[in-house]
């Protein structure tokens, strides 16, 4: 005979409760309440074992996600600039494709990319490899435009 504690636990709270549950099904990625909904955060022990969609991020999250887009379009300004004035390759042959229809295309499939990218991260926000990806994210961004800084300054 299998046991299980957390189903234990799972039925005791349900046993404690005066109302019903009303959250029996999980909150979906989009729903009605994805602009104008009010939970922040996973409160209960329960919840945080399973992945919890939130309607609302913290001010903090939300600057991460910002720095990161913002880095990121630096990073393609930067690029284009060492590419045109300097005679720089792209090293990224996706990217360095995209560069060779032309700089517009560049710098736009480049701030998609990381904008979409960076949305589904925000979306799964409370998953724990969400929140170790995006601290590397932000790291490798700001390496890369501290490089073409420091490139910049040595040129010049």
């Amino acid at each position: 005979m299998v046991y299980n504690a957390d189903i234990d636990l799972e039925e005791d709270a349900l046993k404690r409760r005066t109302v019903p549950d009303r959250r029996r099904k999980p909150t979906p990625i989009f729903s009605k309440y994805t602009l104008r909904g009010r939970r922040k955060d996973v409160r209960r022990d329960e919840d945080r074992r399973r992945h919890i969609y939130v309607d609302q991020y913290s001010l903090r999250f939300f600057i991460l996600l910002m720095a990161i887009l913002l880095l990121g379009t630096a990073d393609a300004f930067l690029t284009l600039h060492h590419v045109h004035v300097n005679n720089a390759e792209e090293l990224n042959p996706i990217m360095d494709f995209f560069l060779g229809i032309g700089p517009k295309i560049f710098f736009n499939v480049k701030y998609v990319l990381t904008a979409l990218c960076l949305t589904v991260l925000c979306l799964h926000k409370n998953l724990p490899i969400v929140k170790y990806l995006l601290g590397v994210v932000f790291v490798i961004y700001f390496v890369i435009v501290l490089n073409h800084l420091y490139l910049f300054v040595l040129i010049s």
